[in-house]
């Protein structure tokens, strides 16, 4: 899937992130650009303004995608960097979809109202798994949807809202899936941890 493109996607940006170093970017300001971009773009999705709150929310999901690799050349990856990278990534997740839910509200449209909510739901418990079991064992990424094809599929919903029922189905069923995936990997590898 499109996590798998990570390692080609931080090479083809190195340009970039070295750019962001020479300029006295740190990862920490690159999080909350990223989340206050996103948090603008929510704003402009909520008014209808779909183009540009779709490229402005792709851009700063980039701009995301790029804090891990900005520390890392910088030799300055801390576990606190990576909390707040993870805490700040699940308010632009919700940031994102509440402006759909919100949207959804106006203008008195129950289907994508509740498909909103059922996608921010399975956004958020797919992502608390993961939190959860790395606190007891090794679990990497695991699942249909992951937080890349999250993204790739609301900004192709909002660039096209039209389709914005259809990927709300995607996202739900989509979400629900790697919620299973993941719940029955961990079953899994606590039952091997408990083996003796």
């Amino acid at each position: 899937m499109i996590h798998l493109l990570r390692n080609p996607f931080e090479k083809a940006a190195r340009p970039f992130v070295d750019f962001l170093i020479k300029h006295r970017f740190s990862a920490s300001r690159l999080t909350l650009i990223a989340f206050l971009g996103t948090v603008l773009a929510s704003i402009l999705i909520y008014y209808q303004n779909w183009i540009i709150g779709a490229s402005l929310f792709l851009v700063f999901s980039l701009f995301d995608a790029l804090d891990g690799s900005l520390a890392r050349r910088k030799n300055s990856a801390k576990p606190m960097g990576a909390f707040l990278d993870s805490v700040m990534d699940r308010f632009s997740d919700s940031a994102i979809l509440f402006a759909i839910i919100s949207y959804a509200f106006s203008v008195g449209n129950r289907s994508v109202f509740v498909l909103g909510l059922l996608a921010l739901i399975a956004s958020l418990i797919t992502s608390y798994i993961r939190a959860r079991a790395e606190n007891f064992l090794k679990f990497g990424s695991i699942g249909l949807l992951q937080r890349p094809e999250r993204i790739l599929i609301i900004f192709l919903m909002l660039l096209f809202p039209q389709y914005l029922l259809l990927g709300l189905w995607i996202l739900v069923i989509g979400g629900y899936i790697t919620i299973f995936q993941r719940l029955y990997s961990a079953y899994q590898k606590f039952n091997q941890q408990s083996l003796p």
